[in-house]
């Protein structure tokens, strides 16, 4: 059966396939986290191979076929190109590692969906940008329920970390 349904989230991560597909990590308002196949996107002329990368908010067109989400159709949100820059962007993997690790797959949670917004917002306004790591990390965890008082940046990535199945990626921290 073919399901069709609108999204709107970030993208957490993306993974090549062979040939020109590509699967996708999105954190929805609608569903939580999910995981997209996207095919065809790595063509030279695919409209849509912009939209999917890490850090991008984007509004979705999705079809559900065989217990797998295929994205349809896309359009970019915004793609916090301010932000594109190496002071920022191992912040913003780091932040979105943690979510994709820590969070389950289609379960819906407003306030994680919010707090990536505010994390992105922060960031483009604060000049403390490991401070705004720090506050979000901290609240992230207080959100899921892992902290419940004020820890180090360090000792916030280690319980996260801790918590999750995979390690986090070095070069980040």
């Amino acid at each position: 059966m073919n399901r069709l349904q609108k999204i709107s989230g970030f993208v957490l991560k993306r993974r090549n396939l062979l040939e020109k597909d590509v699967i996708v990590t999105v954190f929805t308002k609608e569903n939580g986290k999910m995981i997209l196949m996207v095919k065809g996107v790595r063509k030279i002329t695919s409209k849509r191979a912009a939209h999917i990368q890490t850090g991008n908010l984007i509004r979705a067109q999705i079809r559900e076929s065989k217990e797998m989400y295929y994205l349809q159709s896309s359009e970019l949100i915004s793609g916090f190109l301010s932000l594109r820059t190496e002071k920022y962007i191992d912040l913003i993997y780091l932040f979105l590692s943690i979510i994709d690790g820590l969070m389950p797959e289609a379960q819906e949670d407003q306030e994680v969906f919010e707090r990536i917004q505010q994390f992105f917002v922060q960031l483009s306004k604060k000049t403390d940008h490991d401070d705004v790591l720090k506050i979000n990390i901290q609240k992230l965890l207080e959100i899921l329920g892992y902290v419940d008082r004020n820890l180090s940046l360090s000792e916030l990535i280690l319980t996260a970390e801790n918590h999750m199945e995979k390690r986090l990626p070095r070069h980040v921290l």
